[in-house]
């Protein structure tokens, strides 16, 4: 079975803000997962575009993400 993450997993990973991740799914930036006991499923695959749009919105360094 794939990796699956919560936001809070993601913002601890990247170093980000919990509701920055949560952000990038509210605003349409990215497409909103499954849900899981009401958590955000996010899977692992979707973590270089969670860098990205992070990045796109200034929110992330360039070096921050680079071991994911």
């Amino acid at each position: 079975m794939p990796p699956i993450f919560s936001t809070a997993d993601l913002a601890r990973i990247l170093g980000t803000d919990e509701w920055r991740v949560r952000r990038l799914f509210e605003d349409g930036d990215l497409p909103e997962p499954a849900r899981f006991a009401g958590k955000r499923a996010i899977p692992g695959e979707l973590i270089p575009a969670v860098v990205d749009a992070l990045r796109k919105r200034g929110w992330l360094s360039a070096r921050a993400g680079k071991a994911v």
